[in-house]
């Protein structure tokens, strides 16, 4: 029921960044380290991910990318905390994109 709820309203910047935190480091930290600048995985400050178009960063969250570490969270992760962890790491560590990530978005992007 949260989710369901939580589809049709936006969280603001703050909402979002610090949720997003909270899923990075449950997920994300082990390859791509506490600050972002990789490790088994690759750095996430300034990459063509993180900064680039939202459609690939979208995709590649929610599938993975084949033949490589990096594993698919479509099936890992919520559509609010996929949102959330998206814009806290295009805004972190020095990634300024002012980019939001809503969960209707997450949703549109797996239907696609």
């Amino acid at each position: 029921e949260e989710l369901k709820l939580a589809m049709s309203q936006s969280f603001s910047m703050d909402e979002l960044y610090a949720r997003g935190e909270k899923v990075y480091q449950t997920n994300c930290v082990a390859c791509h380290g506490p600050t972002g600048a990789g490790g088994v995985g690759p750095s996430l400050i300034g990459s063509s991910i993180t900064t680039g178009p939202m459609g690939g960063h979208l995709s590649l969250m929610i599938n993975g990318v084949q033949g490589s570490a990096m594993q698919a969270f479509g099936e890992q992760l919520n559509n609010i905390d996929m949102a959330a962890v998206i814009t806290y790491k295009r805004n972190a560590w020095g990634n300024n994109t002012g980019d939001e990530v809503q969960a209707k978005e997450v949703s549109e992007a797996r239907n696609k």
